[in-house]
């Protein structure tokens, strides 16, 4: 019963390899600020992904953070999109992680992406449904918070309104 994730999860860290090693260069070697790296779900399709957050610019003369960035990967099969017909959705983000003031030693960021998105062989177009959802692109909206060695993400894709949850570490 487990295999199927098991499968997933393999596919989406192929996914992600070289893109969380350019991130963990830049955001480690190379970031003022603290980088951090994320377990993403996706609960629409049940996918699973990694995501990688950093900050390479300083903020000049001011104590708050410089604007950041971050980089997702996920592969999905299971859920709502298999019952519609979809197949193998894979999603790439890219986008801009944009810091608030912090409170009580919580950091908060809001962040804006693009999303490029792939669907498998196989998948059948339904007409009765939203039809954005077989775009290639959409955007993303969303934010993270950060306590201690903590970070928590929640992003919505607007035009597919697809959630995605994450948990992860501060480096």
């Amino acid at each position: 019963m487990l295999k199927p994730y098991f499968v997933m999860l393999r596919k989406s860290i192929m996914l992600g390899a070289v893109m969380l090693a350019w991130c963990f260069f830049h955001g480690v070697v190379l970031s003022q600020g603290r980088p951090s790296v994320s377990f993403i779900l996706q609960p629409v399709d049940l996918g699973v992904g990694i995501r990688a957050d950093f900050y390479p610019l300083r903020a000049q003369g001011t104590e708050r953070r410089a604007p950041g960035f971050y980089f997702s990967a996920s592969y999905g099969n299971r859920g709502l999109y298999r019952e519609q017909g979809l197949k193998d959705h894979v999603k790439a983000t890219a986008g801009v992680l944009i810091p608030l003031k912090p409170y009580r030693g919580w950091g908060f960021d809001i962040s804006f992406a693009v999303n490029y998105h792939h669907l498998g062989p196989g998948t059948i177009r339904d007409y009765s449904i939203n039809q954005k959802i077989y775009e290639s692109l959409s955007w993303e909206l969303g934010h993270t918070v950060k306590f201690k060695r903590l970070v928590y993400t929640y992003t919505l894709d607007t035009n597919r309104w697809e959630p995605c949850l994450g948990l992860g570490l501060l480096f």
